[in-house]
């Protein structure tokens, strides 16, 4: 690969990495850093590319790689962009964590017959001195436990469906119940963990609904029965729509915080440490 831009941070850490890694690999880029000479190019490729580029509360993701017909964004996705192009699509996203955090590591969003380079990805992270947050819902548990026994994983995170069928419907993707519970297994021995099931909204006979209570405690179940442990970190979540105008909604209102805490009370049944989110 060649003639990328590199748009970059005045002492962005990982934008030095991800240019060392060109560098090392005899990769030609233009880079631009946005707090100097190249604020206003990146003001106008920002303007352009808006719904590309993840803002977070702290602001924009450095850095952000180009090749014209690409944009990836976050040490993780960058550097998996540069190393196997789009065979790693699902596997990085842009961070939401800084200093020596790296997350955006989704270990269920690739394609498994990328596995190995996705490992050869995570280990030059974690050869970078980054702690490692990587999540999961249930699919790839191979992937998960090669990076456990590798020692990759700082802590792991799992979204959390009862069922395989409803996981399914709502990651768009066909999952097995059996890879489902061994994910569960396998997340509960990472040295810092949690599980977590966000009140999503599930299209049924052609109108969307929130998930249940019922449902939710279903999944603190599943916890307690495949971890032999009702004391497991456990986050009930709010759903917050990526998009302004989110089809999956349909004409649901948003869930407010409060109505988080019957799905708590229910779901400490079986997980005793069950949280609800605050706004």
């Amino acid at each position: 690969m060649s003639g990328f831009t590199v748009y970059s941070a005045t002492g962005c850490v990982r934008c030095k990495i991800v240019k060392g890694y060109m560098d090392a690999q005899g990769m030609t880029y233009v880079e631009k850093d946005m707090k100097a000479e190249g604020k206003e190019d990146f003001q106008k490729f920002y303007a352009a590319n808006r719904r590309q580029i993840f803002r977070g509360p702290e602001g924009v993701e450095f850095p952000i790689v180009t090749d014209g017909t690409a944009i990836r964004q976050g040490v993780g996705a960058c550097l998996a962009y540069l190393y196997a192009g789009r065979e790693l699509d699902g596997f990085f996203s842009a961070g939401t964590l800084h200093k020596e955090w790296v997350d955006g590591i989704h270990a269920a969003g690739g394609n498994p017959a990328a596995g190995e380079k996705f490992l050869a990805v995570v280990r030059l992270l974690k050869g970078n001195n980054f702690k490692l947050v990587v999540d999961t819902y249930g699919r790839n548990p191979a992937l998960l436990e090669k990076l456990l026994a590798e020692n990759l994983v700082d802590v792991a995170v799992m979204e959390v469906m009862a069922s395989a069928g409803l996981a399914g419907a709502i990651f768009g993707q066909p999952l097995a119940q059996e890879d489902i519970e061994r994910s569960v297994a396998l997340v509960a021995t990472a040295p810092e963990y949690r599980f977590q099931t966000t009140v999503v909204p599930v299209a049924e006979g052609g109108q969307a609904r929130y998930l249940t209570p019922q449902e939710v405690v279903a999944a603190a179940k599943l916890l307690a029965t495949v971890t032999r442990s009702k004391k497991n970190p456990y986050l009930i979540k709010l759903y917050r729509p990526v998009q302004p105008k989110d089809e999956r909604l349909g004409e649901l209102a948003p869930l407010p915080a409060a109505a988080l805490l019957a799905y708590r009370s229910q779901a400490r049944a079986y997980q005793v440490l069950a949280e609800a989110e605050k706004e």
